[in-house]
């Protein structure tokens, strides 16, 4: 009987963008972010208020068969967020692990 785990990881990023006056000067900065993070395969959505002009809530999530190699993909996001133009507020982490059996 086989057991495969599988790993997923989310990271909440609660960013702010001082400079923002408008939600259009929020957009640039914001959609630069999202390409870099889906460009290292994360799955990346806005959560939270939308119509906050100086704050962005993201969600970023991985999956992997390897909790060693999920942490390093999260620190490699976390990474990337701090090397934004945004102010990093706070990062929340949570890992879930599933378990799939077969035979």
């Amino acid at each position: 009987m086989d057991d495969v785990r599988t790993f997923s990881g989310t990271l909440i990023a609660d960013l702010v963008l001082p400079h923002a006056r408008t939600l259009k000067e929020r957009r640039a900065p914001q959609r630069a972010l999202v390409q870099k993070l889906k460009n290292h395969d994360f799955a990346v959505a806005q959560v939270g208020p939308p119509d906050l002009v100086q704050r962005l809530f993201l969600a970023i999530t991985a999956v992997s068969g390897s909790e060693s190699l999920l942490e390093e993909l999260l620190d490699g996001a976390e990474r990337l967020l701090f090397a934004s133009g945004f102010e990093v507020g706070e990062i929340r982490r949570m890992i879930d692990v599933d378990s799939f059996y077969s035979g």
